[in-house]
């Protein structure tokens, strides 16, 4: 087995995920997707415009080809175990319902190569798994394993759910030698949550492109290019590109820009309605703004076990929130939404009444009317000072990890299903999803494109995060800003109990 857990360039780490990309623990409800034109051109970071067949490593787009055997059959049906709330369908559609989305159309494409090339059949059972179903997930996967039943053969689910199966004893280890065609080399496995995930000769789970939702879950800012323009204010893209897209200039901006929109006399937002402002967030949508900072829950030391991060407790993470709590309180500039926080903001934005807005990068293709796409910019989150090596980009929690179960009685098959999965996933789906329903058609210019790269390239997984119900949950950061509080007192009484969990997750992880 080929395993490689050092940094390389991320091109396509597409929110690829996961591990410790647990700290915002938020599903919202599923929206409908929005249907398009047929993919053109597929995704290119790995893809050139020369790229031919003539390298029988790559395929005739010049995308990378996976390296199971060409004769590799198993003639045999293989059961996933799926959360049945996912945010975004990405294990199964069938043929009598396509519609004509590009999406849905590769999602189907895909499984029918994965069958055909492996000679199987796959069948689902699925289970409500997302942050509202965390324990009977579990209940679901430990009832099965405990009886050795051999019920299914692969887990897929809300990242959380995973990572509690992993902290349960409930998977096997990806790295064991009987899962022999899993090859994390390859650009479709994310290099950041691996080397995260890893636990001394330990993995779990793992993501990448593997996950359609890993795409869409990505953080990055919305700009209205209106309001941008009617305050008289500089070019958020320009500033990324010139190392100026700080925290400290994303509160400049906002100065000045409040109006009483609805004429109320006082500082107003309701779910449809209300005044304009630089910034709204609230809940899990002001996660961005903690680690962007560079801050995380927990990181590994040097033998490769978790502990609790300093920068948890930093200067960093509390001058961060002293200055949106500034924003939020003492101007009219910002506001904290007390309730209904996203539609609220995402509302507002699509109104034309709100300059910024940080988001998950799906909202670039629903929630947005009437606010036509050519009037917003996308821009990565902004990063704590100049001085900062990196911007960077936080997961949204609703991305799926797959694993395998720990009573499999065919890891080789899981192995090789899993790969498949992946890498026809790089080839199929990511292209559909990112170029046509983020990129191209929604975002329709080459320097937001490239603002997408950037996003894309800088994500970071918090092991905290993930693991967040073995630890101190996702909330502490959050609570702080809803409540105009001081960090410090507020991180002291956060990680109390925190080494004694750590020990704990570290003993069950390292087994």
């Amino acid at each position: 087995m080929k395993t490689k857990f050092s940094l390389r360039t991320i091109a396509f780490i597409l929110l690829a995920i996961m591990l410790c990309s647990s700290f915002a623990a938020c599903a919202e409800t599923k929206d409908p997707e929005i249907t398009t034109e047929a993919p053109s051109e597929a995704l290119t970071a790995t893809p050139t415009e020369e790229a031919t067949t003539a390298d029988p490593t790559k395929d005739a787009n010049g995308y990378l080809k996976d390296d199971l055997p060409e004769d590799l059959k198993f003639d045999e049906n293989i059961t996933l175990l799926v959360w049945d709330d996912v945010e975004h369908e990405e294990f199964e559609i069938a043929y009598e319902s396509l519609s004509g989305d590009i999406v849905e159309q590769s999602i189907y494409d895909r499984n029918s190569k994965v069958e055909q090339r492996l000679g199987l059949t796959m069948s689902f059972i699925r289970v409500k798994g997302n942050t509202d179903n965390i324990k009977n997930w579990n209940a679901y996967v430990g009832n099965s394993v405990s009886i050795n039943a051999k019920e299914f053969d692969i887990i897929a689910s809300y990242s959380v759910s995973v990572a509690k199966n992993a902290s349960s004893g409930y998977l096997f280890n990806m790295l064991d030698d009987e899962c022999e065609y899993l090859n994390f080399e390859q650009p479709w496995w994310s290099d950041l949550l691996l080397e995260q995930a890893t636990f001394g000769d330990n993995l779990y789970f793992a993501s990448g492109d593997i996950s359609r939702n890993a795409l869409e879950m990505m953080y990055v800012c919305f700009v209205n290019k209106i309001l941008l323009e009617k305050h008289n204010l500089e070019n958020p893209q320009t500033l990324v590109e010139t190392n100026d897209w700080t925290y400290e200039k994303f509160i400049e901006m906002c100065k000045g820009v409040y109006e009483d929109t609805d004429g109320d006399g006082t500082k107003s937002l309701t779910k449809d309605s209300g005044d304009t402002f630089g910034y709204i967030t609230s809940g899990t949508y002001a996660d961005g703004w903690f680690y962007g900072s560079g801050a995380s829950i927990c990181e590994k030391n040097a033998d490769g076990d978790i502990v609790g991060s300093p920068t948890f407790s930093g200067e960093r993470v509390a001058n961060t929130v002293s200055m949106l709590c500034t924003l939020f309180y003492s101007s009219d500039d910002g506001m904290y939404a007390s309730s209904g926080g996203g539609p609220a903001h995402q509302n507002a934005f699509g109104q034309g009444r709100l300059l910024f807005m940080t988001d998950r990068a799906r909202v670039s293709h629903y929630r947005l009317a009437p606010l036509d796409f050519d009037d917003f910019l996308i821009v990565p989150c902004p990063k704590y000072d100049k001085d900062q090596e990196r911007f960077y980009t936080t997961m949204g929690n609703p991305f799926t990890l797959y694993a395998i179960p720990a009573d499999t009685e065919n890891p080789k098959m899981a192995s090789a299903f899993i790969e498949c999965f992946a890498s026809e996933g790089y080839r199929i789906v990511t292209p559909a999803v990112f170029e046509l329903s983020l990129k191209t058609r929604y975002v329709d210019d080459p320097v937001s494109a490239s603002m997408y790269d950037i996003v894309r390239a800088n994500i970071v997984y918090d092991i905290g995060r993930l693991f967040s119900t073995d630890l101190i949950g996702q909330s502490t950061f959050r609570n702080a800003l809803a409540n105009n509080q001081t960090w410090g007192s507020v991180a002291k009484q956060a990680t109390k109990g925190l080494d004694k969990a750590v020990k704990k997750l570290n003993s069950a992880l390292n087994k």
